[in-house]
């Protein structure tokens, strides 16, 4: 649910910072989404898997006390810090940033169908979080940035 909210929070801040500053709807908006769902996701999703590891293994369905919750939090940590740093370095560092973090999220999108095939049903494995972070999150992230780099 929080990457919900945080989606709400792009949107929301990218509504009134394009129409305050009279700038480009798409382009503030991908922005806004590197920084929320992307930087701050990121920065908690590193820490649900390093510092509340068990709980979380336990959302998800997965066994407790998995090193691999160590490095999927990292993985998310170096995506948080460069969702973050897009904002500042832009053009083809977010288009490099978006398409490695899709490659992530999508990935780990299929590992939950199949998991769920084998009768995960816990509510971080297929639930609307992964629907919603893992599957729909990339795809307005490709839009946008396939919209910006051929509106140029």
């Amino acid at each position: 649910m929080i990457s919900v909210v945080l989606f709400l929070c792009a949107l929301l801040g990218a509504v009134v910072h394009a129409k305050v500053r009279k700038e480009s709807f798409p382009r503030t908006f991908l922005y806004y989404m590197m920084f929320f769902n992307v930087g701050v996701m990121g920065l908690l999703a590193f820490f649900a898997h390093l510092f509340m590891a068990d709980a979380t293994a336990a959302k998800i369905g997965w066994a407790e006390g998995s090193p691999f919750q160590s490095e999927i939090g990292m993985a998310n940590l170096s995506y948080g810090i460069l969702g973050f740093l897009s904002i500042w370095f832009r053009g083809k560092f977010t288009l490099a940033t978006v398409l490695g973090y899709s490659i992530l999220l999508w990935g780990a999108f299929v590992v939950h169908l199949i998991q769920f095939s084998h009768g995960d049903i816990a509510p971080y494995n297929i639930g609307i979080f992964v629907w919603f972070n893992d599957l729909i999150i990339p795809f307005i992230l490709l839009s946008l940035v396939g919209y910006i780099f051929t509106e140029s």
